[in-house]
């Protein structure tokens, strides 16, 4: 019975090490794509103001095409 009882114990014991590690893991893993998915998203809010500046650039740049000098 003792054996049978130590057997369980030491088959647990490397499980519960086994779950430890592969948890870690995981949560490394999710912290590298956390990191990948805020730098994607900030990439792509820095692109959003680029978008918007350019076309207010073309816009500014179409009223000067059209306003006639000396002609409010």
């Amino acid at each position: 019975m003792d054996t049978i009882i130590a057997d369980l114990e030491e088959g647990l014991q490397a499980q519960l090490t086994a779950l430890v590690e592969s948890v870690r893991d995981g949560e490394e893993k999710i912290l590298r794509n956390k990191e990948g998915y805020f730098k994607v998203q900030g990439a792509l809010e820095i692109l959003a103001v680029l978008k918007q500046r350019k076309i207010e650039q073309e816009n500014e740049e179409t009223k000067e095409d059209l306003t006639v000098e000396g002609v409010d």
